[in-house]
């Protein structure tokens, strides 16, 4: 992949190609309360991606996730997504209805229903919305937990389960929407370092596997380093690098990266 190189106003200058991108953001920006936090984002990712968004907290990189996921309106830009324009001058077009479904999102509190089991965690969202049978639920189910390593817990309840279970089960259940894209919100932050191995595990294998593409945002460097294809860095609303993690760790042009991978080797 070719090396990013800042223009002078910190912008990427060789932001990823947008031609054959699965999902591609234009000039998105959003203000809370009068302050941007996210100035006319431009990024882009393709299928069997794994893009990982860094930098301080406040810095955009979760707002962008939530953009893209539909979560925050953005006041400006545009949005394509399989080709398709969702978002047009931070308006939403009739593709958006057809294709959000193509995009799934983890959190980091897995969001699960306590009083559920893990099979119907995983089966409420797809029998509402896509009407499918009961048969064909608990297929896509043992399906989705066999992915993720977990096929032995379909009945378990989510209270049973340990921290890297539950966000085991989380992915699976996002799954179940047949996603082509994986959004994912500081998911390791409250696993150790062994249970972080097995999630990026998990999405390492669906990128191989099922060339589902993700976005992780994360404060957990180790686990950028070994997950990313691409390192994404974040600094007041704006990508200021979009490099390979190599390049990030090893040869940050931009003062703001050098400052940020060098407090972290400490």
């Amino acid at each position: 992949m070719a090396e990013t190189n800042p223009t002078l106003d910190g912008t990427p200058e060789n932001a990823p190609g947008l031609d054959g991108a699965f999902l591609r953001t234009q000039g998105v920006s959003k203000s809370f309360h009068g302050r941007p936090v996210l100035k006319e984002a431009d990024f882009a990712i393709g299928s069997g991606e794994i893009a990982v968004l860094v930098g301080k907290s406040g810095s955009g990189k979760s707002t962008l996730l939530r953009v893209i996921a539909g979560l925050e309106e953005p006041d400006a830009g545009d949005i394509h997504l399989a080709g398709q324009a969702v978002v047009q001058g931070g308006e939403y077009q009739g593709a958006w209805k057809d294709l959000h479904g193509q995009i799934g999102m983890i959190f980091q509190s897995y969001t699960l229903w306590p009083h559920m089991n893990v099979l119907d965690n995983l089966t409420i969202a797809p029998r509402l919305t896509l009407g499918e049978s009961r048969a064909q639920l608990l297929e896509r189910a043992e399906k989705a937990l066999t992915e993720v390593g977990m096929a032995q817990h379909l009945r378990s309840r989510c209270t049973q389960l340990s921290g890297g279970e539950r966000q085991r089960v989380a992915i699976a259940r996002a799954l179940m929407m047949r996603p082509r894209l994986l959004l994912c919100d500081e998911i390791t932050s409250a696993l150790d370092p062994p249970v972080a191995a097995e999630v990026l595990g998990v999405l390492t294998k669906l990128k191989e596997e099922e060339g589902i593409a993700c976005v992780i945002v994360t404060h957990d460097m180790a686990f950028a380093s070994k997950a990313a294809d691409r390192i994404c860095f974040f600094e007041d609303g704006l990508i200021k690098e979009d490099v390979p993690p190599e390049h990030a760790f090893n040869d940050p042009q931009t003062p703001g990266l050098r400052a940020f991978i060098d407090a972290i080797r400490f």
